[in-house]
């Protein structure tokens, strides 16, 4: 009897791991992307200057477009896109092209990197 207690725990155990990794999984849209990134973008303005794909409303025309961001191979027309520049671009745009239009929102280094790796998967 012992065993078969000792089995059904394990058996339980195992399905709760199973389970709660799954609705993890389930929380992200296809590429891993947090279904929370459109309304951060829009939390920080980007619709209000870009059209960005997969952000309902984003068609601004001040900034370009974010369509095939991932594909140029540059950013603000000089800085190498990497994922690390394009993190530090969206922070500080001022200190990579003084005087650019796009202003300093004051995003966070997180939140930095949830729209890169957005912008970077919807190419």
């Amino acid at each position: 009897m012992n065993r078969c207690v000792a089995a059904l725990v394990a058996l339980l155990a195992f399905t709760v791991a199973g389970c709660t990794r799954s609705s993890e999984q389930a929380a992200l849209h296809p590429g891993g992307q947090a279904p929370g990134v459109p309304e951060l973008m829009r939390h920080y303005g980007c619709p209000a200057c870009h059209v960005i794909p997969n952000v309902p409303g984003a068609v601004g025309k001040v900034g370009p477009s974010l369509e095939s961001l991932a594909q140029r191979s540059y950013l603000a027309g000089s800085l190498p896109n990497t994922p690390g520049n394009l993190r530090n671009w969206i922070m500080h745009p001022q200190h990579y092209q003084p005087g650019t239009a796009m202003p300093e929102m004051a995003v966070t280094a997180d939140d930095a990197a949830q729209i890169a790796t957005f912008l970077d998967n919807n190419r």
